[in-house]
């Protein structure tokens, strides 16, 4: 008898998966571009797996879909903040040309717009740093320019599914993996002697890119020390890629700046990022402004004007930087006393943990309280009463220490032809 088992599908050859990659992609970062997060972690995460599953885990070729992944999971956790009340409509990565990032959770202070296509960050804008390159038109995900979706749908954010920590967690998990794939790669290239090249160029862009979206993460995780870390890094390589006027160094400047406000007496690094942040305007501005006047494109007035009330606003937070108070530096005397408790509370666990603590609340000696002394009270027969009868009689007598005295005044009151007072028990009580 035959065996009625259907013999099992042949693996996908990479010729077969190559589409189903690139189909998962496009979907994915259309989704991005439309800010439907929820959708484009779907494709994403798709196309992530044809791709190690055709290369391997940590193969270079893997770096685009980790990078866009960890873009829709930073989006939908922004978006989840939106939906509490934090974050601004529009903000989040994957939203065109001048895509909306912050510094700061998503209630922080400013947002930024970078020129990086697609860029991911915190939302609730004040500050807008749009991009140098003529040609980030924000069609990365090949969406149409109307903002229309497959299905006809306009341009907004989905509802995101999933929890807001996990997907930061995510985020961060998928973009690690890229930074350490590109460091790889361009360690390989210094050691093959590639010091310079388009090549290693394009992987310290991208590097770049994800140390930003990483600072983006640690943003919005609040946790402004690494996000300062990461903005640093990307500032360090795309100072030696850029122009200096160049006004993607001047966001990166102001993120790093925003994300020192929140880092304890760091006032002074601030502003000198914040001042940073102008002086990279000022320079791109210097180099709009060279063009004459009746040669210039409506857009190069437009991004003249909007430099300049950029300025005003950089100005302005530069100000409220300055007025942070920062803590005083500790004196000799508050060091020295830290120094002594310490110390203290050092002896006190060791010697907690030896067990050699005295217990010393037996030698504590407390007042007593004095009790009440009882009153005596005899009982003896007397005549003397009605129809000649004895009767029971008690007397009360004063406790010790006042007997002396009670029988003072009973021979006083006796003398005065006062009587005392006797308590009679008729019988048979």
């Amino acid at each position: 008898m035959a065996d009625p088992t259907p013999p099992a599908a042949p693996a996908p050859t990479p010729a077969d998966s190559q589409p189903a990659l690139d189909d998962h992609l496009a979907r994915g970062i259309r989704a991005l571009a439309l800010r439907k997060y929820s959708d484009a972690c779907d494709f994403l995460a798709q196309a992530l797996e044809s791709s190690t599953s055709k290369y391997g885990d940590l193969a270079p070729e893997n770096v685009e879909s980790l990078v866009l992944y960890g873009k829709a999971l930073l989006g939908s956790a922004i978006a989840q903040s939106a939906v509490l009340g934090g974050a601004a409509p529009g903000a989040g990565p994957g939203g065109g040309g001048e895509a909306t990032s912050t510094a700061g959770p998503s209630n922080g202070a400013a947002t930024a717009s970078s020129s990086t296509p697609a860029a991911a960050g915190p939302s609730n804008p004040n500050f807008h740093f749009g991009g140098d390159a003529e040609d980030a038109s924000g069609d990365e995900g090949g969406a149409d320019s109307d903002g229309e979706g497959e299905d006809g749908e306009g341009e907004g954010d989905d509802a995101p599914a999933g929890d807001r920590e996990d997907d930061l967690e995510s985020a961060f998990q998928m973009l690690d993996i890229a930074r350490t794939i590109l460091t790889t790669e361009i360690a390989a290239l210094e050691k093959d002697g590639k010091e310079e090249g388009e090549e290693r160029r394009k992987r310290e862009e991208k590097l770049a890119e994800v140390h930003r979206l990483l600072g983006d993460v640690a943003t919005e995780s609040e946790q402004f020390d690494n996000a300062v870390e990461e903005y640093t890094s990307s500032l360090s390589l795309l100072s030696r890629l850029l122009p200096a006027y160049d006004r993607t160094l001047s966001e990166l400047h102001m993120l790093t700046a925003l994300a020192l406000e929140f880092v304890p007496n760091a006032t002074t690094r601030a502003v000198q990022h914040a001042e940073k942040a102008k002086s990279v305007l000022v320079l791109k501005l210097g180099e709009l402004e060279g063009v004459k006047e009746g040669e210039r494109e409506e857009k190069t007035r437009r991004e003249i004007e909007d430099i300049k009330g950029l300025m005003g606003d950089v100005d302005m937070k530069i100000e409220d930087l300055r007025t942070i108070p920062t803590a005083p530096a500790p004196t000799s005397t508050d060091s020295a006393l830290e120094a002594l408790l310490r110390q203290s509370s050092s002896a006190m666990a060791e010697a907690a943990a030896s067990g050699a603590v005295n217990d010393l609340t037996g030698l504590v000696k407390k007042k007593k309280k004095a009790m009440p002394e009882r009153e005596v009270v005899e009982e003896h027969l007397e005549g003397g009463g009605k129809g000649g009868e004895e009767e029971n009689v008690l007397v009360v007598k004063s406790p010790q220490g006042e007997e002396a005295e009670g029988k003072r005044k009973a021979v006083e009151g006796a003398e005065d032809g006062k009587e005392t007072k006797k308590v009679k028990v008729s019988d048979g009580q």
